[in-house]
């Protein structure tokens, strides 16, 4: 007849062994889960890498000169433009803060049909 201490290790021993059976499969899922994490990381710095490299090259000074002479009509500021701040002219007061909303014989008659709806 077998004792009953070498029933428990003997219990012991099997379920040890089955432990380290289901650590051994779920540490190879989480390698694998790692492994696309990884990827993806790699993945996304090398995006990054070609957006800044389109950024670097979008942001050329050159380029930016070019298309704002071509596109926008800009030319450099020379001396003659500059003024000093009291030739500024102050902002005009809006008329709607002062007097309120126009009165509805003010409104013109496509926005009244509008309100009235």
């Amino acid at each position: 007849m077998i004792r009953r201490s070498t029933t428990f290790w003997m219990l012991l021993a099997i379920s040890a062994g089955i432990g380290l059976f289901l650590l051994k499969y779920e540490v190879k899922s989480m390698e694998g889960k790692l492994g696309t994490v990884h990827s993806k990381t790699l993945s996304n710095l090398e995006e990054t890498h070609v957006l800044k490299a389109e950024w670097s090259y979008l942001n050329q000074p050159s380029r930016l000169e070019n298309l704002g002479r071509r596109l926008l009509n800009l030319h450099p500021v020379q001396a003659v433009q500059s003024t000093s701040i009291e030739n500024i002219p102050l902002r005009p007061v809006d008329q709607t803060e002062v007097t309120g909303p126009p009165a509805a014989d003010q409104v013109p008659p496509h926005f009244a049909k509008i309100r009235r709806k």
